[in-house]
């Protein structure tokens, strides 16, 4: 039998059985103490019976996916494991677009070392003609990963102002932050500080966009993460370590 063609993933990666493999160990330590100190017998088959189970109670739940190797499929049905077609992937086009004259885009992004974790934040200012104006990262104290995401569009809003471009598109690939700001339900810790960074701003939009035409923000909250809380680094114009950006339609 050939290889099956992988654009037909199945349900159930051999990864997912690591649930099970620690379940099965648990298993067999336990027949070990049975038969050491309690002097019980204990039956191979049914070991392994009870071990099998452990697998494939393991792949109901699991919605991972497989490359359909050969090797792949034999050893899942070895280990009696049913597995079943997945959905075809949807594939999208994303674009990186430019702002509108007179507008500034900044594209946020925000990370967090953990979840909650070490955060840090990300912007990148770009004009109606792509030209990089500046970058923005920053050191946040120990935050969710959401809390980062709004935090780097408050910081991204307030830096904006600062240099007088108070019509700005914010896009970040964080779809609950967006919304978040769009329906004015940002966490309320956050609202002073949105309220005063954004208050001399003439019009703000929002779009969340993919990480794929976002990648350039998404460099910069790693560096913003090593940073010490509230220590900011802004560069004007394009850095250096931003060797890549990216280009309007493409």
């Amino acid at each position: 039998m050939g290889e099956q063609s992988s654009h037909h993933p199945l349900i159930f990666s051999l990864d997912d059985a690591l649930g099970a493999v620690w379940g099965g160990s648990s298993l067999i330590w336990q027949t070990r103490n049975n038969c050491l100190y309690k002097d019980l017998n204990f039956s191979l088959a049914i070991v392994k019976r009870q071990w099998l189970k452990w697998i494939q109670d393991c792949a109901a739940l699991s919605t991972s996916l497989l490359f359909n190797t050969q090797i792949e499929l034999g050893i899942l049905h070895c280990l009696g494991v049913d597995v079943h077609a997945s959905k075809h992937p949807l594939v999208k086009s994303c674009y990186w677009e430019l702002p509108r004259i007179g507008e500034i885009k900044i594209n946020t992004d925000g990370a967090a070392k953990g979840n909650p974790g070490k955060g840090g934040i990300g912007c990148i200012y770009r004009d109606c003609n792509g030209n990089v104006l500046g970058t923005l990262a920053k050191g946040l104290r120990l935050v969710s990963n959401f809390i980062a995401e709004c935090e780097a569009i408050i910081h991204g809003v307030e830096y904006a102002a600062s240099f007088g471009w108070l019509i700005a598109w914010i896009e970040s690939d964080f779809t609950t932050a967006v919304e978040a700001f769009k329906t004015n339900n940002i966490p309320w810790t956050l609202v002073a500080a949105w309220e005063n960074s954004s208050k001399n701003m003439r019009n703000i939009r929002f779009f969340t966009n993919w990480r794929e035409a976002n990648f350039s923000a998404d460099a910069l909250p790693k560096k913003g993460a090593l940073l010490h809380e509230g220590v900011s680094l802004y560069v004007m114009g394009r850095p250096d370590f931003l060797k890549k950006i990216e280009v309007p339609m493409q």
